[in-house]
């Protein structure tokens, strides 16, 4: 047995020189895949060219058959395979595309607040608008069409008039007024199950009020009173205001599942074979195609490997030259 060493990265190894058939015999370095010449351990070995793969740190053989550049591209593939799980292994919190959502998701977040927020503010402006509106028109029908019942004091008219303006569920209660402003003639409200009843006092709460003077032949013989409830605005606004508050989150959840999904297909798949053909490129195989897959900035990282790999190959060309 003699000792042999690796001029690249000096791992030493025992060898039987029995085995070795060639006087050009070499060996490849399981260590770091460099490969050496035997000359210089052996003597008076016949003339040809053989190579010796190390397969185990303590053991070789004698390549006869299989072609040099098979076993150099399973070495070099076992090797890159090492260098990818030993040296660019990155942590879910380093991922790109954890870092992208990271960003993307506050931000679409933000967005759609400020969205829903506006929308609220508007929404809910235009609901108390038409509410206002409402009050203001059907105060002013009242006093039309009640004007001669009001003056006979037809009641019976005066009821039916009322009950059926207050069909429209967001009126709370109408009140008709004497024409000194103070007692209430006749009126109606909702009670806690919202159906109508009898009224006599003044209305208190936080509804949205409308009054228009009943006039007689340019003469005041009364007013009347329209008070609206946001009741089933609120809700209507309520139920509008989750659909938009959902549809947000589902927003969410769809561009961020887009953009994880254009992330992987246009950024990360094509960095990640980039980064395998570097690290074969590191261990000496130059006989690899790198794909030119775009015209993007991928495309000229992609077009840079192969540039660089036609130079590595001419440099290794020259130096063995020497």
């Amino acid at each position: 047995m003699i000792n042999i060493s690796c001029s690249s990265c000096g791992k030493t190894y025992k060898l039987d020189p029995k085995i070795i058939k060639s006087g050009n015999a070499k060996f490849t370095c399981k260590n770091c895949g460099h490969v050496n010449p035997l000359d210089s351990y052996t003597d008076g070995i016949a003339s040809g060219k053989s190579e010796v793969i190390l397969n185990k740190p303590a053991e070789f053989q004698t390549q006869k058959t299989t072609p040099q550049s098979s076993i150099q591209e399973s070495t070099q593939s076992s090797q890159a395979g090492q260098f990818s799980r030993d040296m660019l292994q990155v942590t879910w919190a380093n991922r790109l595309q954890i870092k992208v959502n990271a960003v993307l998701i506050p931000l679409i977040i933000a967005i759609m607040s400020t969205f829903t927020i506006i929308t609220y503010i508007t929404e809910k402006q235009k609901m108390e608008s038409e509410l206002e509106n409402s009050s203001k028109v059907a105060a002013k029908r009242l006093s039309v069409y009640i004007v001669e019942a009001f003056w006979s004091l037809d009641d019976e008219i005066l009821q039916e008039s009322l009950k059926s303006e207050m069909m429209d569920n967001n009126i709370y209660s109408i009140n008709l007024i004497d024409r000194t402003g103070k007692v209430i003639y006749m009126g109606y409200k909702r009670d806690q199950d919202w159906k109508l009843v009898q009224n006599n006092t003044a209305i208190d709460g936080n509804y949205i009020k409308a009054g228009e003077d009943i006039i007689k032949e340019s003469n005041k013989i009364g007013s009347v009173e329209v008070y609206f409830s946001s009741k089933f605005f609120l809700e209507q606004f309520k139920q509008s205001m989750y659909k938009l508050i959902i549809t947000a989150l589902l927003l969410i959840v769809a561009v961020s599942l887009a953009a994880s999904v254009v992330l992987n297909r246009m950024i990360l798949s094509p960095i990640g074979r980039l980064t395998d053909i570097a690290n074969k490129i590191s261990i000496g195989n130059l006989d690899l195609e790198i794909p030119i897959e775009s015209k993007d900035e991928i495309g000229v990282l992609a077009d840079a490997f192969a540039r660089m790999k036609v130079s590595m190959a001419f440099a290794i060309k020259q130096l063995r030259k020497r």
